[in-house]
């Protein structure tokens, strides 16, 4: 569909980018300017940016009730403590994700799974952003809340979460829970490490 948001729909933006090494990243960002030809945009300075610019990349458009993807240049990249500042093109066409933001990627680190005395070493099944399913040997009964220690590189993540359900897929025997009040540092870890698995597994089907 034809791109035709206005800067009032959008909350922020994500950009999905490589780093000079070649290592998926993704930035959050909030718009400053939205042109018919350019977008402007930036996010607290946290640590130096090495971008190769022009670079093609995903953006997506987060909205109060729906989510947006595109495909565009960014132009711009400028390291100015304390914001970062982007410049991409803005994007002729846009493509509608219902409620797709936090998409699955299958991965297997480890979590610790907690609940009414028992602590229980897992492997992750698959995770997003919003939730978790890990790999259990046996069937057993858990309780609707329990916590997650998930041991992921270069910080763990503890976190209540709400058990949904237990089911086989392929052979795997796993249990799915929802994450409960997890910080918005936590969640964009995820959807980092999520972003990154995800450009791993399309190298290697490219190879």
């Amino acid at each position: 569909m034809k791109f035709n948001l206005n800067l009032e729909n959008i909350n922020y933006i994500k950009i999905v980018y490589s780093d000079s090494a070649g290592v998926g990243h993704y930035a959050k960002v909030a718009i400053k300017r939205l042109g018919e030809k350019e977008i402007f945009a930036c996010m607290k300075y946290e640590k130096e940016l090495q971008i190769s610019i022009p670079q093609e990349v995903s953006i997506s458009f987060a909205c109060d009730n729906a989510l947006y993807t595109a495909k565009t240049t960014l132009k711009m990249v400028e390291n100015d403590d304390p914001y970062i500042f982007f410049t991409l093109k803005t994007p002729d066409e846009i493509e509608y994700r219902q409620n797709r933001e936090y998409f699955r990627v299958k991965m297997n680190e480890d979590v610790i799974l907690s609940f009414s005395g028992t602590v229980l070493p897992c492997k992750i099944h698959d995770i997003s952003a919003n939730g978790i399913s890990l790999k259990l040997d046996k069937e057993m009964q858990i309780p609707e809340s329990v916590m997650l220690d998930i041991l992921l590189t270069p910080k763990n993540i503890k976190t209540r979460a709400k058990y949904i359900r237990t089911d086989k897929e392929d052979g795997i025997l796993k249990a799915s829970f929802t994450f409960v009040n997890i910080s918005e540092q936590s969640r964009d870890l995820i959807s980092q490490k999520c972003i990154q698995k995800q450009l791993q597994d399309k190298r290697k089907t490219l190879m």
